[in-house]
């Protein structure tokens, strides 16, 4: 989305929504009509959404959590429990080349040059988050409308070990992409209703375990992830 001084100050925003004249994309609109109405957002794309200073500013004066973005449902989800073992391990990665085939209506939409730019840079996040240095490799999405719901991810790894010895490794994941998201929209929506019952406002660090660009943490390794979620769920669970 192109900059804007809308997009950092409320009243100015408001001021240009008034005019017809907002900058903001659907995506960002919807959230603004959701923080407005009192509702969190919970942003499952990698589209903008709420991820915009002055909508993070009506969210805290309306005092109504959010949490984002771009679900992590495939192939990221093995990146973000793989990556950590070549950290600890202290395997140089060398490059991390991945190659997605999808149908369905996600598929269709990446088709589009525009919207699989945003898909790409997130989906590249992980790794380099997680090692800590660049890493060599495209992250390339095309759409195979045979394929329906299902998605085919095929990742190649190269890797230094001891003394420089290099090494490889190769997965392929196949999944059916609602079958993989419909539970984490689900365990989101009543994470978001029960955060909201309890006042918690602004970005939910803790929900980054859901997201491929987890807005407000800072670590994308799925195990550390999964601790900070479950101290932030026993918090939250009611009283007994």
């Amino acid at each position: 989305m192109p900059d804007h001084p809308a997009l950092h100050d409320l009243d100015r925003l408001e001021q240009e929504l008034d005019a017809g004249r907002a900058p903001l994309p659907p995506s960002s609109l919807y959230s603004y009509a959701a923080f407005r109405a009192g509702c969190p957002v919970v942003a499952f794309t990698p589209s903008t959404g709420p991820n915009v200073p002055a909508l993070a500013d009506l969210a805290k004066q309306q005092e109504v959590p959010w949490a984002g973005r771009d679900g992590k449902t495939g192939e990221t989800l093995v990146k973000s429990a793989l990556a950590p073992l070549f950290a600890r391990r202290a395997l140089h990665v060398r490059s991390w080349s991945a190659m997605n085939i999808l149908g369905g209506g996600d598929g269709r939409t990446l088709a589009e040059p525009a919207a699989a730019v945003s898909k790409t840079t997130t989906k590249a996040l992980t790794v380099q988050s997680i090692v800590g240095y660049p890493v060599e490799g495209p992250v390339r999405i095309d759409y195979v409308e045979d394929l329906g719901d299902w998605k085919t991810a095929w990742d190649n790894i190269t890797f230094d070990g001891f003394l420089g010895t290099r090494m490889t490794m190769q997965f392929t994941w196949q999944g059916c992409d609602s079958a993989l998201a419909a539970p984490l929209v689900l365990d989101l929506a009543r994470l978001m209703a029960r955060a909201h019952e309890v006042g918690e406002s602004g970005p939910l660090a803790p929900l980054g375990f859901f997201f491929k660009e987890p807005i407000g943490a800072s670590s994308h390794a799925l195990d550390e992830q999964w601790a900070t979620l479950a101290r932030w769920c026993a918090r939250l669970a009611p009283a007994s």
